[in-house]
């Protein structure tokens, strides 16, 4: 079971809450964490369970708990940097659900991440991006902002569950959903994934220059290991090779 409780002193903010856990090429952990960065947010409220990883998230020498909502004007986003089990995930979004229901949320929005194939991290390909509304209502946000509608696939987790919870109770639920990489924490993507919240809600005004200098430097970083690997495989077959042959000839 979850409970959300509000930190000492804190409101919840209303309008939007944004939902950033880990998932593919951890494109909705980086792009929550940039956003709450750029935007200074404060943490609001705390998400409570025993089913839950115990640990404690250590920043600046602060320890805080990692399952949080942390707020900014009519933004909130509930992050977290571990995923949640796939079992509980259904817990988590009614629970979700029902705080926002009872705090003056008008449309919940998850981040997510496509497989894109895309294995070999010296393959320059354009990131799609898409964008799933649960009701009418949050289908005509998506057209009106200019994002692509996902038309047929399958969309699991805390996100999944929030998409078909808010379809049946007739609730506004977006999920934004970009493609990325599996293979390292794909910081493009994530910040392909604030273009489209920056589109979806006006207010989030944020530079994304660092964003994408983080992810020029994890790309540079990533192809060096690779061609690293590379060489390291190719140094073991030669002196495999070399082996096999003073064995075979003596």
């Amino acid at each position: 079971m979850f409970e959300i409780q509000l930190a000492k002193g804190a409101q919840a903010a209303g309008g939007a809450l944004v939902t950033a856990f880990p998932s593919v090429g951890m494109v909705g952990s980086i792009a929550g964490s940039f956003v709450s960065e750029a935007l200074k947010m404060e943490r609001i409220a705390y998400v409570l369970s025993e089913d839950v990883p115990p640990a404690a998230l250590v920043q600046e020498g602060v320890p805080g708990y990692p399952l949080r909502i942390l707020g900014h004007k009519h933004m909130s986003i509930l992050t977290s940097e571990f995923q949640i089990p796939i079992t509980i995930a259904g817990q988590l979004a009614k629970t979700i659900m029902d705080w926002a229901g009872s705090n003056g949320y008008d449309v919940i929005v998850g981040l997510e991440g496509l497989m894109s194939g895309q294995e070999d991290a010296g393959v320059e390909k354009e990131a799609r991006m898409f964008g799933v509304g649960s009701t009418p209502a949050a289908r005509d946000r998506l057209s009106k902002a200019g994002i692509e509608q996902f038309k047929i696939g399958m969309i699991t987790g805390v996100s999944g569950a929030l998409l078909s919870e808010g379809e049946r109770t007739g609730r506004d639920v977006v999920c934004l959903l970009v493609e990325a990489n599996s293979m390292y924490p794909d910081a493009r993507g994530a910040a392909k994934l604030v273009e489209l919240l920056s589109k979806l809600l006006p207010d989030v005004k944020v530079d994304l220059g660092d964003l994408y200098k983080e992810a020029e430097l994890i790309e540079e970083n990533v192809k060096a290991a690779v061609e690293r690997t590379k060489e390291m495989l190719a140094a073991r077959q030669s002196q495999a090779e070399r082996l096999g042959k003073s064995y075979m000839y003596g």
